[in-house]
């Protein structure tokens, strides 16, 4: 097993750090961000905390996942069909 690569920081004024480019880079960490951070075994652990804004939680639900991933199988599988009108649709689905 190999052993992750260290980096070393230092604490500077007002107790900032920073996060070196290739941390920042493999972790897509951007200004702004959250990191959750939390102390273990006298260590410093820190990682990538992404907010999803209320409006759009509904879509990161693990039953949202699952149904497009569904939905993306169907598509490959040509289990589709084209309609014209919503109501077309509509009446599509009451046969479902």
């Amino acid at each position: 097993m190999t052993t992750p690569k260290s980096y070393k920081v230092s604490v500077k004024r007002r107790n900032l750090i920073t996060l070196p480019k290739e941390v920042r880079k493999e972790l897509k960490i951007s200004e702004g961000d959250m990191l959750d951070v939390r102390i273990s075994e006298n260590k410093i652990i820190m990682e990538p905390y992404k907010l999803v804004p209320s409006s759009q939680a509904y879509f990161w639900n693990k039953k949202t996942q699952e149904d497009i991933l569904e939905a993306r199988e169907d598509v490959k599988a040509g289990r589709v069909r084209e309609v014209s009108s919503i109501n077309e649709f509509l009446e599509g689905m009451e046969d479902d």
